[in-house]
């Protein structure tokens, strides 16, 4: 009867000693899931950077529908704002385009996973999303990506590039890159921080 107490004994303390070395894994396992969670998340200088373009911007709009064509001229307002705790950029556009109210929205972010930025922008002249990702090197964000084309309903390869010129100002260029692989400016804005 000893024997038998004491062997039940050593079984319920084995069986105590693997639950509560199960339970120091699983604690030790949500702890680095815990961690990976905060890192991803994280606002870091490069969200900080994108918190330059909060504010109000004067814009100054050209594009050109095609090689060769003469530049159109317009001019728009931005309005830029922080989201989610610093971890994203909204930006706001109001102007004309072609002689029609033109409205637009960008959404702007760092992805610590990708260690990408990526950019969303979405307007009243369309129904599609247009995607950019890339890199900063100091003030300069390059980015690339494929735009929904409505007239061939197929894709278009762009580029774009944002240039921090200065204290309150930056210039966003934007090219399309052709069948053959030549590029054609599309667009540019000049913006210009309201005082």
């Amino acid at each position: 009867m000893k024997k038998t107490l004491f062997a039940g004994l050593i079984l319920v303390l084995m069986v105590a000693l693997a639950c509560a070395q199960d339970i120091k894994q699983q604690q030790e396992e949500q702890q680095k899931a815990m961690e990976a969670y905060m890192k991803a998340a994280a606002v870091t200088e490069n969200h900080q950077f994108l918190a330059k373009y909060a504010g109000d911007w004067d814009v100054a709009v050209t594009y050109w529908m095609g090689p060769g064509a003469p530049p159109t001229k317009s001019t728009g307002t931005f309005k830029g704002r922080m989201l989610l705790g610093g971890r994203y950029l909204e930006m706001t556009f109001n102007g004309f385009m072609m002689g029609q109210p033109f409205e637009g929205i960008q959404l702007v972010g760092f992805d610590n996973l990708e260690q990408k930025y990526n950019t969303l922008w979405i307007d009243n002249t369309s129904t599609s999303f247009f995607m950019t990702r890339g890199t900063r090197e100091g003030d300069v964000l390059n980015e690339t990506g494929e735009w929904p084309d409505p007239v061939t309903g197929s894709v278009v390869s762009v580029k774009a590039r944002t240039t921090w010129v200065g204290g309150d100002e930056y210039l966003y260029e934007q090219w399309m890159v052709m069948p053959d692989g030549t590029e054609h400016k599309g667009m540019e804005m000049r913006c210009k921080q309201k005082k």
